[in-house]
């Protein structure tokens, strides 16, 4: 199966905040960061995967306008926890700066373990992503659900998500060591295709 993740487009948050639960205003409209990824999609979408979080179902609603102007096929849109963003806990929505060091400094350490105050560990992302990858693989849950109501098979899945559950699905199926996840850069609204062979 082909998954193209998606980014949620550019929030106005501002410079220097945490956030991942906590939803900002979209900083543009998102029909202007649709217009920019359809491109980078396939044409044959029955069925996108979305983050619960505000920015994400904004622009997979303008993919699915978009997608069925272009191609008559209105996809599906499904809700799907596992690919929130992390949860930073009591940091959510809080400068970077305004966060007592001891506690920051402590968590960079080992930022993969080390849960955030009443939050996640990347290792928790990893977990929950993990997770619904399987749902989605050769003999998954989902998967067989799916191509069973459709009665065809889905080789094609698109999810509309955030830069941290990006990272945890590239290190699943990229083997990639989980502490320089946060190397790869991961624009708004870019498009990352990778494969789930499992």
């Amino acid at each position: 199966m082909d998954l193209y993740l998606v980014r949620h487009p550019e929030t106005s948050a501002p410079k220097g905040t945490c956030y991942g639960r906590v939803d900002f205003p979209l900083l543009n409209p998102a029909i202007e960061t649709a217009k920019q990824t359809i491109n980078d999609l396939p044409n044959q979408i029955p069925l996108m995967i979305v983050s619960p979080a505000p920015r994400a179902q904004a622009l997979a609603k303008e993919l699915s306008f978009l997608h069925l102007e272009k191609n008559s096929i209105h996809p599906e849109l499904q809700i799907e926890e596992r690919v929130q963003e992390m949860d930073f806990g009591d940091w959510d929505g809080k400068l970077w700066d305004s966060i007592p060091k001891k506690e920051t400094l402590a968590w960079m350490k080992d930022f993969v373990n080390q849960k955030t105050p009443n939050g996640e560990a990347f290792t928790d992302v990893i977990e929950r992503t993990n997770a619904f990858l399987k749902d989605w693989g050769k003999e998954g849950i989902k998967r067989k659900e799916e191509e069973e109501k459709r009665k065809s098979p889905i080789d094609q899945l698109i999810i509309v998500c955030h830069s941290g559950s990006i990272r945890a699905i590239l290190c699943q199926l990229q083997n990639l060591e989980y502490k320089d996840a946060f190397q790869a850069k991961i624009d708004f609204g870019s498009v990352h295709k990778v494969k789930l062979e499992y």
